[in-house]
């Protein structure tokens, strides 16, 4: 299935995509004030917010990319959200044409618009399925980072890149799990 989000849950506590950034917005003159706030509503305009996702009996999943953490659980729902690539490519031509402070707060704008993006997907879910796991992601414990493609293929997202490495294309990508008692 494929949720598209509204704005208001993939946007960002300013003062978190700021202290992610390392800094505070209390100790900013108002030319970077104005500056920041540009790039944060830049952000919501370059991101297209997808999830895609579907909940599987236990059995039927890969033990590979069960977590230890995941024992006893009945049902595992898998997701994968993304800001899309356009807020990748505006935060790469920042960075190449010298503006590194813009590409820093872009960056840590997506970072966490996607980890608000997330919490409210999850919220969601809990409010459906009720007693779960905590959300888990591949590269965390005993997950390999490379189950990433497992995953993307699960779902069967074709918009989403997955390097050997397991990195995802684009860049604002997370692939999550949450189980089900």
């Amino acid at each position: 299935m494929i949720y598209i989000p509204e704005k208001f849950e993939y946007m960002p506590k300013k003062k978190i995509v700021l202290a992610r950034a390392s800094t505070r917005y209390e100790k900013l003159d108002e030319e970077l004030i104005k500056k920041i706030n540009d790039l944060y509503l830049e952000g919501l305009f370059l991101s297209s917010p997808t999830i895609w996702y579907k909940t599987f009996n236990i059995e039927k999943l890969p033990k590979s990319i069960i977590p230890g953490k995941f024992k006893g659980v009945k049902k595992m729902t898998l997701f994968v959200s993304t800001l899309g690539e356009e807020i990748d490519k505006k935060i790469e031509h920042y960075t190449e044409n010298g503006e590194v402070f813009s590409g820093m707060i872009l960056d840590a704008w997506g970072s966490e618009a996607l980890e608000t993006l997330n919490d409210n997907f999850d919220k969601k879910l809990r409010q459906k399925y009720k007693d779960g796991t905590m959300r888990f992601s591949p590269g965390y414990e005993d997950v390999d980072i490379r189950e990433n493609r497992t995953i993307i293929n699960l779902l069967k997202v074709t918009k989403i890149k997955v390097l050997e490495s397991g990195i995802m294309i684009p860049r604002k990508t997370t692939t999550c799990m949450i189980g089900w008692w």
